[in-house]
């Protein structure tokens, strides 16, 4: 995951280079450690930096140059206490030193450089239950979160980037292609994502199809999750009460016995798409349902020949929506189920009687929450968990269930989707090309007020190499 996570980081910031004129992008070095890091990484670090500016005929030394290092992974803050010697960036300052300061950050009087690590919040349920919290008090820190439901957990003026974990993860399916043999070596995730079947080509996979439906999960329920975790089993208990059975592979309750009698192997992030291929619908919807919130789940069912069933809001501005069935439960309906559940990272499964009301709860102080562990064969698991969700949604979720069986029983239809690829524009100005994480930085440098930026005319700039639509009518992010 790391190695992805920092490829799509690579893909990035050299798209970043190729929209601001002042950038140029020397590359990325990975440092190999063990626990802590030695003296000699930074020289190696400085080595790599001066080859390859020395390669562009660019001289570190010059007096308009900024540097600028960018940890992908914060390293108990040793690169804040050691800064670039003088001969990459003039005379040596440490961060308690003859530093001024301009729109917060630390600039030295003369040549100058920026030490800069990424801090990845992840899921965010768990970094607001932790108390996580974007701040502006290091402004060598980027702030990146999984999500633009952010609100929650920042402040007005903090700069954060929203990098989607479909990203990364499409980086780490096509790895796993490629040394599987499903892909070209010369395949990139744009190649992948983009191909077109052709309607005899579809029709085919239509003809191979065994089964209807198939949700695949670890659980239904984990610390880190919220309520909108359960919406997918939801669906797949309606679909089966006011349709057909969608099989449900839940490795918790001999998921793992049906697959191995089914012939299925072990299903990762980087390789669900392997079993999907024999189900005509995929039930692809995330552990949170909130905008930009995008996960691999999406991308599996695309490469299997069978159709996603989505409810990430917005998710048409950030891929081709024709290709999925885009459904959506109106937040209202999640916070009312979301008033129940009163797990959190430390106290998991946590949950208010279902046979009483928020207005109980504070007259009645016997009322106290239940355990509903999805793992606990002697109490129930959590079924009584899925039937509550399940009929306090079940309203919001007829529309997603009707649109599933409209195309069910219509091949042409069906077909058509088929014929979809992943995303539009052959890729180009995309998630997947480095587009959209290099904007969002340069919106980072705008609000941190940084040097690269000055002068920039940033909507001009972003009209002629920002995102494409990849969905009509739903406009970009």
């Amino acid at each position: 995951d790391l190695i992805s996570y920092d490829a799509v980081l690579d893909i990035s910031l050299r798209r970043l280079a190729t929209i601001v004129p002042a950038i140029t992008y020397t590359g990325m070095y990975r440092i190999e450690q063990n626990g802590t890091l030695s003296s000699s990484c930074e020289d190696q670090v400085e080595q790599f930096m001066s080859q390859r500016l020395s390669e562009q005929s660019l001289e570190a030394s010059n007096t308009t140059t900024y540097l600028e290092m960018i940890y992908t992974q914060p390293c108990s803050g040793w690169h804040q206490q050691r800064p670039l010697k003088e001969e990459m960036a003039g005379k040596h300052h440490s961060f308690g030193g003859s530093l001024v300061s301009s729109v917060g950050l630390h600039i030295p009087p003369k040549r100058t450089h920026f030490q800069r690590h990424i801090l990845d919040w992840g899921e965010v349920f768990q970094s607001n239950a932790k108390k996580r919290r974007c701040s502006d008090d290091d402004p060598n820190v980027i702030n990146m979160y999984r999500s633009r439901k952010i609100e929650q957990h920042q402040f007005d003026g903090c700069a954060i980037i929203h990098h989607p974990t479909v990203i990364r993860w499409a980086e780490a399916i096509r790895q796993y292609r490629i040394e599987k043999g499903d892909s070209p070596n010369h395949e990139t995730m744009v190649s992948m994502l983009t191909k077109r079947r052709t309607r005899e080509e579809a029709e085919q996979i239509l003809k191979s199809k065994k089964h209807f439906c198939v949700l695949i999960t670890r659980t239904t329920m984990t610390p880190r999750y919220q309520a909108d975790g359960l919406v997918r089993h939801a669906l797949r208990r309606l679909l089966g009460k006011k349709y057909k059975e969608c099989l449900g592979l839940q490795a918790w309750q001999g998921g793992a016995q049906i697959m191995k009698e089914m012939n299925m192997t072990k299903t990762g992030p980087d390789n669900t798409y392997e079993i999907q291929d024999a189900f005509k619908f995929v039930i692809t919807m995330a552990n949170e349902q909130s905008e930009g919130y995008l996960v691999e789940k999406t991308i599996h069912p695309y490469l299997a020949g069978s159709v996603g069933i989505t409810a990430t809001p917005g998710a048409g501005k950030y891929i081709n929506a024709d290709a999925l069935v885009s459904c959506s439960i109106p937040e209202a309906d999640l916070a009312k189920v979301q008033q129940y559940y009163r797990g959190s990272v430390d106290k998991a499964f946590l949950w208010m009687p279902f046979n009483t009301t928020p207005d109980m709860w504070t007259t009645e102080k016997n009322i106290q929450p239940i355990v509903h562990d999805p793992y606990n064969d002697k109490a129930g698991r959590d079924e009584a968990v899925l039937e509550f969700v399940t009929e306090q949604w079940e309203e919001a979720l007829t529309p997603c269930v009707d649109k599933i069986v409209a195309l069910d029983k219509d091949n042409d239809a069906y077909v058509k989707k088929l014929m979809q690829p992943y995303i539009l524009n052959e890729g180009l100005r995309s998630l997947f090309d480095g587009t959209y994480i290099a904007t969002s930085l340069l919106h980072w440098y705008l609000v941190m007020g940084s040097p690269i930026v000055q002068g920039l005319q940033i909507e001009k700039l972003l009209a002629t190499e920002g995102m494409l639509e990849q969905t009509e009518g739903c406009g970009v992010p």
